[in-house]
């Protein structure tokens, strides 16, 4: 029986599949997880070869080979919809797995959003991260008002982290980190 609380966190699975698969091909393959590296350094305006998008591209890779070690059932190397669905729902409920796995990801990811290096995400360098996934302006407008939790106009890396951490883990319909790419979930 799928109760509300598993209905969420497939919606939000399916909602980073989705991301995921730049191809549209219905799969996930390493060409596809590099290709969103790709994508948010490009969005952030960071040169290749800067230490930040060095970081992101690293943990791209990290994510990829824990996406085949753990979800890859059949050993294809393509990580099909049930795989990923399946994957991040123990993911989810391992402890400390999103550390290992998805954290250098988001620190990276905050890294890369921080252009001016000070320290917080403003809401110009929010919408860039956002449109490298694919969100609208009136999404990423949205995800950054809800993400702001004390409310000073910026977003803290302890915020940011914690949007991810809820995104991909949290079961609890009223966590932050359900609007991370917005109102996608309804």
């Amino acid at each position: 029986m799928t109760t509300a609380a598993d209905a969420l966190l497939d919606r939000k699975i399916d909602v980073c599949f989705g991301q995921a698969d730049l191809d549209r091909d219905g799969v996930i393959d390493a060409t596809d997880i590099l290709g969103l590296a790709s994508r948010v350094i490009d969005a952030s305006g960071a040169a290749f070869d800067a230490p930040e998008a060095t970081a992101m591209l690293a943990a791209a890779q990290g994510w990829w080979r824990a996406l085949v070690a753990d979800f890859d059932t059949n050993r294809d190397r393509k990580i099909q919809r049930h795989e990923y669905r399946a994957g991040m729902r123990l993911l989810a409920q391992a402890p400390g797995a999103f550390d290992d796995v998805l954290a250098p990801a988001a620190h990276a990811v905050f890294r890369l959003m921080d252009r001016d290096r000070d320290g917080r995400i403003s809401a110009a360098e929010f919408w860039d991260f956002q449109r490298a996934f694919s969100s609208t302006e009136p999404a990423a407008r949205f995800a950054f008002e809800k993400l702001d939790t004390d409310r000073d106009g910026v977003l803290s890396e302890a915020e940011v982290l914690s949007a991810f951490r809820g995104f991909y883990t949290s079961t609890d319909p009223h966590h932050v980190g359900n609007f991370l790419f917005g109102d996608a979930l309804n």
